[in-house]
């Protein structure tokens, strides 16, 4: 009987792997292309501000080498939190602020200038 221990699969880390190369739009979801193929989607309902932005503002983005960031809103999906699940709870005040910060932006952007 052959000993097949030491060809056994030993987990290694990629630099390169989860770093994000294009990001496309659904009407529920952001959906992200990683470096070594994967496509994976967030739900936008996690990020209020992505959710209420334009089309022209969530194209609007820059690619980290674990992240994702939209200037224009002043919004970021960390891609290390999202593969891993770890998202905090945002507190009942913040989701005010940001509530209150959408609709303020959206009066902005329908008055004439």
């Amino acid at each position: 009987m052959s000993d097949f221990s030491d060809l056994q699969s030993k987990p290694v880390i990629h630099d390169t792997r989860n770093e994000p190369k294009k990001v496309r739009f659904t009407d529920s979801h952001a959906m992200i292309e990683l470096a070594d193929g994967r496509i994976i989607g967030v739900p936008l309902h996690f990020f209020p501000l992505l959710e209420a932005a334009n089309g022209e503002q969530r194209q609007n983005y820059k690619l980290g080498a674990c992240d994702i960031y939209w200037e224009d809103i002043d919004e970021g999906i960390d891609l290390t939190a999202m593969l891993s699940g770890l998202y905090l709870e945002t507190s009942i005040e913040y989701k005010a602020h940001l509530k209150a910060l959408i609709a303020e932006r959206k009066a902005k952007a329908a008055t004439p200038t």
